[in-house]
């Protein structure tokens, strides 16, 4: 890669170029990064002709990553709408008994479960939940079930909450005992605790299915109390456990457990939590939350066709848009909408069609700049001129959006690397030096 950094620099002296120029400089930062040519597909293109600039391996299928939020996104806002809310509500079903319909809401907390009850009364015999809204399923399709302990991607269904991660606390203790662990959230787990306090925090949990699957194994030092995040394994679970909590505090205690059932036409409505849908085009776009990609998806899915939200649904709606809009699908593969998995197959060529059809499209707007979110770190001097969604997941790497020129000129652009033998970083510095050389030499 740093032969690659000599010809950069010998691009920023040079001003005009010609087509076959422009190409020979795109082969050489290729050829130069080590990267198998194979594994790269770029597709560049003139964002007001739709014409391509340049393009290599543009139609082979490749796995997207999270670019694919992009994607997904844009077709449920426009079923949702963007004044669109999370909601959770709860009613009063005559004397003495209420029911909590849930709004699988990816930001509901704790502290708003106990709002929800402020006002039941210390006689209520019973309480139903309304889950409807979704199906019951955790995962999507093709997700990886030994990479249960990654916070970046928990279950998520219709009793998300807390953004469905357990937190817990440990505590560095005299060196001759064993640290502290603090669950203040009452969910059962089990620790095998064999963290010892020492001179830095480096803490390592992973999960002891051979015994159970609340069984949790903690190793590693800790200096100063250390903040770890589980992936909650039973959403539902930790729901009837926080409700639970949340009524004890008003001195409810039921003898039932909770009842599944629907809303009535009789109930009467008595409160609920909102939070606004732009919560989550932010989260998805600029910080590529899986969890709140998926659940936007489903509940979108379910509102285009009239039932409960779905990954079938929310797949089935993808495919009604790129009809609408005159995009052909019929070569690619979306199996879930954030990406994570690996049954994803899509070309480069179709996310920059799919850009160019929704290049006025203000949602694209709210993809992060260098400097913000999943570009924090990456390509500054661009920030005005960028904006794109990016992709990382085992060994893919992705970036894909609108970029403005030197000149003026903009350009649809995506570039996705699948390199077995590369590691991240590398796919990364090389997919910068190509939009760099998009904004000098175009």
């Amino acid at each position: 890669m740093k032969k690659v950094l000599a010809i950069l620099m010998l691009f920023f002296l040079c001003t005009a170029v010609n087509a076959k120029a422009v190409k020979h400089d795109f082969s050489s930062v290729i050829n130069e990064s080590e990267i198998d040519k194979n594994s790269i597909a770029i597709s560049i293109k003139d964002l007001n002709t739709g014409k391509p600039v340049y393009e290599l391996n543009e139609k082979i299928l490749m796995h997207p990553a999270s670019v694919q939020k992009m994607l997904t996104i844009i077709p449920a806002i426009e079923v949702l709408g963007e004044d669109y809310e999370f909601t959770t509500e709860i009613y009063k079903r005559g004397d003495n008994t209420f029911l909590i319909k849930l709004g699988a809401d990816p930001y509901l907390t704790s502290s708003d479960l106990k709002k929800l009850v402020n006002n039941v009364s210390a006689e209520t015999k019973r309480f139903y939940i309304d889950d409807s809204i979704l199906e019951k399923k955790d995962w999507g399709e093709g997700w990886q079930w030994d990479d249960d302990m990654n916070v970046l991607m928990p279950r998520f269904n219709s009793y998300n909450l807390d953004k469905n991660l357990i937190k817990i606390t440990i505590m560095p203790s005299d060196k001759s005992q064993t640290p502290i662990i603090i669950n203040p959230s009452k969910y059962p787990l089990v620790f095998f605790n064999n963290v010892k306090t020492g001179k830095e925090n480096d803490v390592k949990v992973s999960r002891d299915n051979s015994v159970s699957n609340n069984t949790l194994i903690l190793e590693g030092t800790v200096n100063k109390p250390v903040t770890v995040y589980i992936p909650t394994n039973n959403l539902k679970r930790y729901f009837d456990i926080k409700l639970t909590n949340a009524l004890a505090d008003r001195k409810v205690y039921l003898k039932e457990n909770f009842i599944i059932d629907k809303q009535g036409e009789t109930d009467v409505v008595m409160g609920r939590v909102t939070h606004p849908i732009s919560n989550a085009i932010n989260d998805i776009l600029k910080n590529s939350d899986n969890m709140v990609s998926e659940t936007v998806a489903k509940l979108a899915g379910g509102k285009a066709y009239d039932d409960k939200g779905t990954d079938i649904y929310g797949i089935k709606m993808f495919d009604a848009y790129c009809k609408k809009t005159g995009l052909d699908n019929s070569k690619i593969r979306i199996t879930d909408a954030s990406g994570v998995s690996k049954n994803n197959l899509i070309s480069a060529d179709f996310i920059s069609e799919f850009l160019l059809k929704n290049k006025e499209n203000k949602l694209l707007d709210s993809m992060p700049s260098p400097g913000e979110g999943t570009l924090t770190h990456r390509m500054l001097p661009l920030k005005n001129n960028l904006k794109a969604k990016t992709g990382t997941h085992g060994d893919t790497s992705s970036i894909a959006g609108i970029l403005t020129s030197r000149s003026g000129n903009k350009y649809a652009f995506c570039i996705i690397i699948n390199d077995t033998t590369s590691t991240i970083s590398d796919m990364k510095i090389l997919e910068d030096y190509l939009l760099r050389e998009v904004y000098l030499r175009l």
